[in-house]
């Protein structure tokens, strides 16, 4: 219950509507900046972190972002408001970087993921199931 009540420090009223729209529409559909996502997959291929397909890949994505128990943060870049899952598949943990906008940013397995998640000052917000009941509290 204390990650919900942080969330509402964290973010406006308005950011945890935009959170909540981006998260549902990402987990429904992930869209990619135009040629953006045969250029991460070939990069994570080329680094190891998989092999397979754009579809394997966002089998991967979608297995991240549709387990309520995986764990959200917010990263902000110079005033730009990011929002970053973190779960595990059957060998790596994995971050998915999202947009405000529901448009698919990045995912890949940080060789240490605490280590990168504390370097880069990303902000635990909560349980994406957590979020999820906040929102329609805060609408009923």
């Amino acid at each position: 219950m204390d990650e919900i009540v942080e969330l509402g420090k964290v973010l406006s009223d308005e950011e945890r509507v935009a959170l909540v729209d981006a998260l549902r529409a990402i987990s429904n559909k992930i869209r990619w900046k135009p040629g953006k996502d045969i250029v991460h997959l070939k990069k994570r291929c080329r680094m190891k972190h998989m092999s397979g397909t754009l579809a394997d890949y966002e089998q991967i994505i979608y297995n991240i972002l549709r387990n309520e128990k995986n764990v959200v943060y917010l990263y902000d870049f110079m005033g730009t408001h990011y929002y970053v899952v973190r779960g595990f598949t059957t060998r790596n943990e994995w971050l998915v970087i999202f947009g405000r906008d529901g448009l698919m940013e990045t995912a890949f397995p940080p060789q240490n993921i605490d280590e990168y998640l504390e370097h880069r000052g990303f902000v635990f917000l909560g349980r994406i199931e957590e979020i999820l009941q906040w929102i329609e509290k805060a609408n009923t």
